[in-house]
């Protein structure tokens, strides 16, 4: 399976919209120095940033972590059902003031 391949503010962006359920960091090379950030999607399709420094892969991850923990996901709308007409409903329009 592939992985698609985005910045890490892009990445970010998704845990804002409720799509992001893991987040992991994979080192990419032997001596540890650049890693990248992986997060599983609730589609389950992986998403990746490039290979960057470690301390920016662990910031990333560690902000959508807390973004995760935090919930702020679960504040979007993503259905909206209609009730009714706000202006149309209701009793008298005559409201006059003295």
């Amino acid at each position: 399976m592939t992985r698609i391949n985005m910045k890490g503010r892009d990445m970010e962006n998704l845990v804002f919209l409720g799509r992001v359920k893991t987040v992991n960091v994979e080192f990419c090379n032997d001596s540890k120095t650049m890693a990248k950030v992986v997060a599983t999607l609730d589609t389950s399709e992986e998403v990746e940033t490039e290979c960057i420094p470690i301390r920016a892969a662990g910031k990333i991850s560690t902000v959508m972590k807390h973004y995760l923990r935090l919930g702020v996901g679960n504040y979007i709308i993503k259905e909206g059902e209609i009730t009714g007409n706000v202006d149309t409903e209701g009793g008298d329009e005559d409201e006059t003031q003295n």
